[in-house]
C-alpha cells in the first residue's frame, strides 16, 4: 500500500512539472547563402596558406520546442545542415574541394517587442559536431570536430503557426591539423579552419 501511494506521489508530481513546462513543438527549414573561409596553413616542406574562399548554398532542417518566459521565447533545437562544395582552382595546381556539415544544439532567445508589428528579433548560439572534407588532386583529408557557430536575425509572423525567419551567423565547422611524414625524415603539416558567414531564409511551423 505504501508502495502504492509512494507510486501515485511520484506520478502526481511529474504531472505537475509537466503541465508547468508548455511543450510547445515546432520543426524549420531553411536555405542558406554561405560565404565559405576555408583557410589551409602548410608548415614544414612546403610552407604558407591557402585560402580557399567561394560563395555557395546550402540548407538546412531543424526540431525543437520553445519555452516562453515574461520577455519572450527561448527555443531549443536540434539542426542538421550541409553546403555545397567550396571550390578553388590552385595557382598552376588541380582545383580544391572543400565539403562541410555539421548537426548542432541550438539555442535562442526571441525578445518580445511589445509591438503590434509582428516582427520578433533573436540571437541564438550553437555547438555540435563538424564534419569537413577537403581534396585537391591526390590529397584528402576528412576530419570530425566541435562545430560552433553564433548569430542573429528576426522572425516575421505570417499566420498563428508559421514564422519566416531572415538571419545571419558565423559557423565553424571544426578546426584540425594533418601531419604527413615523407620519406628521407621530412614532414608537411597542415592546418584547416574551415569557416562561413550565412545569411538564411527560412520558414518555422509551430504546432
Amino acid at each position: 500500500m505504501k508502495k502504492i501511494l509512494l507510486l501515485a506521489g511520484v506520478a502526481c508530481l511529474v504531472a505537475a512539472n509537466v503541465s508547468a513546462f508548455e511543450f510547445n513543438p515546432y520543426v524549420a527549414a531553411k536555405a542558406k547563402y554561405m560565404l565559405a573561409r576555408n583557410e589551409i596553413k602548410a608548415t614544414g616542406v612546403n610552407e604558407g596558406k591557402v585560402k580557399a574562399h567561394d560563395d555557395v548554398w546550402g540548407g538546412s532542417v531543424a526540431a525543437g520546442t520553445i519555452y516562453p518566459v515574461s520577455t519572450g521565447n527561448f527555443r531549443f533545437e536540434i539542426e542538421y545542415t550541409k553546403n555545397a562544395d567550396a571550390k578553388k582552382h590552385l595557382k598552376n595546381g588541380p582545383e580544391m574541394k572543400v565539403k562541410t556539415q555539421a548537426a548542432l544544439f541550438n539555442v535562442y532567445f526571441d525578445l518580445d517587442m511589445q509591438s503590434q508589428i509582428p516582427v520578433t528579433p533573436y540571437a541564438g548560439v550553437g555547438l555540435g559536431w563538424g564534419r569537413s572534407e577537403f581534396s585537391a588532386g591526390n590529397l584528402k583529408n576528412k576530419e570530425d570536430g566541435v562545430a560552433l557557430q553564433i548569430g542573429a536575425g528576426i522572425g516575421y509572423r505570417v499566420c498563428e503557426h508559421a514564422v519566416l525567419d531572415f538571419g545571419y551567423r558565423y559557423i565553424t565547422y571544426g578546426d584540425f591539423d594533418k601531419e604527413y611524414r615523407i620519406p628521407g625524415s621530412y614532414y608537411e603539416k597542415y592546418d584547416y579552419k574551415p569557416h562561413a558567414h550565412e545569411f538564411t531564409l527560412g520558414l518555422r511551423y509551430e504546432f
